[in-house]
């Protein structure tokens, strides 16, 4: 399956971004195109879910998402613009006057870089003028800026990495060039996105294991080994608990001494949270009606043997503090409070909006085709068959038949071969997502 990177530049940094994304066959790309800063709220809100990483044409738009909340940092890059994009944009200034241009007026740069990098390859003698705005500014305020030095003879030519403000100083009649980071800056934030998405491709595959051990006071204790109500509420939660361990896929394990622990990863974990209440709350609504107090432990590891290491980890580590009831104990064996958004929740909301919108106009209930579009996101699988459905939804395979159907004639997904089952019959459809 293809990496779906998102792309946000003007429109010239975009063909350039293009370009080397068409290179690489492990990569898809998604390309937003904006002129003003504020159009960026409505792409990422309406897009964020929609890929797994985001390559920005520079910092200002990169800083702005950031500074807004609308990405992590974490979730995007953007090519430097100080090493070879100003200095090829420089060798290209020096080529059209033919002379070294001294005096020259930048913005969006850092001055010890800056210094560094002229420094490095004996141009000392160039005058530069920094905008004192870093990170993101209106288009307005840089014009301005350049003007300014221009017009006051610090500079004699404007190197900016905003199309608008290039396109508007030109019309003012102020020699402009525009900096566009080169394709070796690109492919660079390419491999370092693309492995980050695999990482979390990874992640979601790694062994996640819940441990959920009763708690008993001493006279708790004996009245629970003669009371057949206390054993009757043991029973239930189990029963509950091997419920919750088939939703995800996974397996419960009856430790003894009133201990269960449920193994699966924790791309299963995020695919139960996907109706809106956590695995964690479902656990604590569970032992709160049987009014049994308890304590909850996630272990993740990228081993079944780590993940139980860090189970019992969190064990001793939840005795020694019984005011923390529900702990997560990574792969670096990092100790936690559960943060009700470790496990990020994959709703409807967050399906593309062409599946969002074609569901809505067929008034398709979109709980079932939530669930298998984020399973073969998290699974990273291209392909998928009634009989992998039929063990998403556990159901029939009958059931899960028509379900595809169903979706195949919505066009949310297609029919990519047919395979024979080696017995009297009709052969199995083997489909793949409609992106």
């Amino acid at each position: 399956m293809k990496i779906r990177i998102g792309a946000i530049g003007a429109s010239d940094s975009l063909k350039q971004i293009q370009a080397v994304a068409q290179e690489d066959p492990r990569i898809e790309l998604v390309v937003f195109e904006y002129e003003e800063l504020e159009e960026l709220d409505a792409i990422l809100q309406e897009n964020r879910h929609r890929v797994s990483q985001w390559i920005f044409s520079g910092p200002s738009p990169f800083h702005y998402c950031l500074d807004k909340d609308l990405i992590s940092s974490n979730e995007g890059m953007y090519p430097p613009v100080h090493g070879m994009a100003l200095l090829g944009t420089y060798l290209n200034v020096t080529k059209d006057y033919g002379r070294m241009v001294k005096k020259i007026s930048l913005d969006k740069m850092d001055e010890k870089t800056v210094r560094e990098m002229f420094s490095e390859y004996n141009l000392e003698d160039v005058q530069f003028e920094l905008c004192p705005e870093f990170g993101f500014s209106q288009n307005g305020k840089l014009i301005e800026f350049h003007t300014t030095c221009y017009e006051s003879g610090l500079s004699e030519v404007a190197l900016t990495c905003h199309l608008g403000v290039h396109l508007e100083l030109q019309k003012r009649g102020i020699p402009s060039y525009r900096i566009i980071p080169p394709k070796l800056a690109i492919r660079t934030v390419f491999r370092l996105l693309v492995g980050r998405a695999k990482n979390e491709v990874y992640g979601k595959l790694k062994m996640a294991i819940a441990g959920i051990e009763v708690i008993w006071g001493k006279e708790d204790k004996e009245k629970r080994i003669h009371s057949f109500s206390e054993q009757e509420k043991l029973l239930e939660l189990k029963l509950e608990l091997l419920g919750i361990a088939k939703q995800v896929n996974g397996s419960l394990v009856d430790k003894g001494e009133s201990s269960f622990l449920i193994y699966a990863t924790q791309g299963d974990y995020e695919l139960l949270d996907s109706s809106g209440v956590s695995f964690v709350a479902r656990v604590d609504e569970i032992l709160r009606r049987l009014s049994l107090e308890y304590r909850f432990v996630i272990g993740i590891g990228f081993t079944v043997y780590d993940a139980e290491q860090h189970v019992q980890l969190g064990f001793e580590h939840a005795t020694d503090n019984p005011a923390r009831r529900v702990v997560v104990v990574d792969e670096e064996k990092t100790i936690s409070d559960f943060d009700s958004g470790y496990l990020p929740n994959f709703s409807e909301e967050h399906l593309p909006e062409h599946w969002k919108t074609t569901l809505m106009e067929h008034q398709y209930k979109p709980a079932i085709p939530a669930k298998l579009y984020h399973y073969m996101k998290l699974k990273d699988l291209e392909e998928i068959t009634s009989e992998t459905l039929t063990i998403i939804l556990k159901n029939t395979e009958r059931n899960s038949r028509r379900i595809l159907n169903e979706l195949e004639q919505l066009k949310l997904i297609e029919v990519t071969r047919e395979e024979s089952l080696g017995r009297p019959g009709r052969p199995r459809k083997v489909y793949r997502l409609v992106e």
